[in-house]
């Protein structure tokens, strides 16, 4: 990993800031109560699962301290971990995961289609680990997913069977706080995990030379249902604050242990309780250790938000999913770079609730707009927001059929935007146009993955005195064989405005 790989560099949105925000009021929660004569009392745990519930609702992650989790067990991982990682290439590689087994060894992992800078050994925690062996629904046939042991360090193994035996009994510890802090029975989402899919990463994250371009993980969510990390002194961990989107950093607490809410656990509680996006830096000077344990259902539960959590006045967000396929899809992007997002918990969101989502985040963003658009004006950034108090914008969702007569028919005429200004995503295939100022040659706009194309709109040009023009544009050929798509049922083309 000496040499520097345009592959780790990241978009210049995503890149790390080297000032680091740290992180202040992340909920620090005792455990000591587990283990002593009140764990009997009601009133005492009720109060332990309200302040877990408060750290899931308000934070997505909180740290834990007294846990129960002896010291000895992580040290004794800690310590043969740094001489596994310590070994040549070529050692490390006689224990490399593949597609079939991705137990093991790797060193070429990408998050959001960017390699990270990392080097990571996965075990199962069960044994055995069942999973389905592709993401096609029609195939039933598993695999039993195979732990991988190196012949030095010869202690790793026992090691990690030790470490991994203690923090499972913390993880369900974890899960009946949390289950009460839904209002469930305490071990209401026991049966969910009796076969589990669980499994246990070492993190090591060599001294980068280019801490600004690259991270040790890209930003993510987890996928499963709880995330228990150690990790070392050195630090990295960075959450996305939910008040202001702000990346905090989480300061290493010693012998504590991060606990993040996954998307599963979003899922069961139906969105009271949200999975937090998280990302890894790296140091330019010091190597970085860590060991996440991921709580995983059985392959084949189907996540769904839990049935007494639902009613007339809130019903589920989501549709079910099967755990097993899910998660057979997403390890598609860990060994190679895909064209499109991998497949996420949100994909499976209901229609209704995706779209007033969507709404209220490209609400944001117009305002935003709206306020750089008035400076450029020379006016005040609120100058125009006022104008918005009730405003009447409206979201269109568009679908363009594949069409026999491309060189007859058009998607959308050609047109100007009747509103104030136009968010416009679209997908891959494209097929925007707009008429160019300086010859009025009809010119496509190629798609660029994750951007939004803003328009100009009639109003802006009036509120300008013609210093900003709305330009004429239309949705050209779609020629055959080419079809707007969508993805896990997301609309192909969105407009926060006028259609296109």
């Amino acid at each position: 990993m000496g040499e520097v790989d345009t592959a780790f560099i990241q978009a210049i949105e995503h890149r790390p800031k080297l000032a680091i925000i740290e992180a202040e009021g992340i909920p620090l929660i005792d455990l000591s109560v587990l283990n002593s004569p009140d764990s009997s009392n009601p009133s005492v745990i009720s109060h332990l699962a309200a302040e877990i519930g408060d750290a899931c609702k308000n934070w997505g992650f909180f740290q834990v301290i007294n846990h129960g989790v002896p010291s000895e067990r992580r040290q004794k991982v800690e310590l043969a971990m740094r001489k596994f990682f310590a070994q040549s290439t070529e050692e490390k590689r006689k224990v490399k995961r593949d597609e079939m087994n991705p137990m093991g060894y790797y060193d070429t992992e990408h998050t959001k289609n960017v390699r990270d800078w990392k080097e990571v050994f996965d075990l199962a925690v069960q044994v055995p680990t069942l999973m389905p062996v592709s993401q096609d629904p029609n195939d039933k046939e598993l695999m039993d997913y195979i732990n991988r042991w190196p012949e030095y360090p010869p202690e790793l193994r026992e090691a990690c069977e030790e470490y991994a035996e203690e923090v499972e009994k913390l993880c369900f510890k974890l899960l009946e706080l949390i289950s009460l802090s839904l209002g469930l029975a305490a071990k209401r989402l026991h049966g969910l995990f009796k076969e589990q899919t669980s499994f246990i990463r070492l993190n090591h994250y060599p001294a980068c030379p280019i801490p600004q371009l690259a991270l040790g993980v890209g930003r993510h969510k987890d996928a499963g249902a709880l995330t228990v990390l150690a990790q070392d002194n050195v630090g990295g961990l960075q959450v996305k604050r939910k008040t202001d989107g702000e990346w905090i950093r989480i300061k290493p607490t010693p012998n504590a242990y991060i606990i993040n809410i996954g998307d599963i656990m979003q899922v069961w509680s139906n969105d009271k309780y949200e999975s937090v996006e998280h990302r890894v830096m790296v140091n330019s000077e010091k190597e970085r250790f860590s060991i996440p344990f991921f709580f995983n259902p059985a392959h084949y539960v189907m996540v769904e938000p839990i049935e007494e959590l639902t009613n007339e006045q809130n019903p589920a967000k989501y549709k079910a999913y099967n755990w097993g396929k899910f998660s057979a899809t997403r390890k598609q992007s860990n060994f190679k770079k895909l064209n499109v997002e991998n497949i996420q918990a949100h994909h499976f969101k209901i229609a209704e609730e995706a779209c007033e989502e969507y709404a209220e985040e490209v609400k944001k963003l117009c305002f935003k707009l709206l306020e750089l658009t008035s400076l450029s004006l020379g006016l005040a950034a609120k100058r125009l927001n006022g104008l918005f108090k009730e405003q009447t914008s409206f979201i269109r969702l568009n679908h363009y059929p594949a069409c026999p007569i491309p060189q007859l028919a058009l998607g959308v005429g050609r047109h100007k935007d009747g509103g104030a200004l136009t968010v416009f995503a679209q997908d891959n295939v494209g097929g925007l146009q707009v008429k160019r100022k300086t010859d009025a040659e009809w010119i496509r706009i190629k798609p660029t993955p994750n951007a939004y194309i803003i328009n100009i709109g009639d109003i802006m040009q009036v509120w300008s005195n013609e210093k900003y023009e709305c330009g004429a544009q239309g949705d050209g050929e779609l020629r055959e064989g080419k079809v707007f798509h969508s993805i896990f049922l997301q609309p192909s083309s969105l407009c926060y405005g006028r259609a296109h």
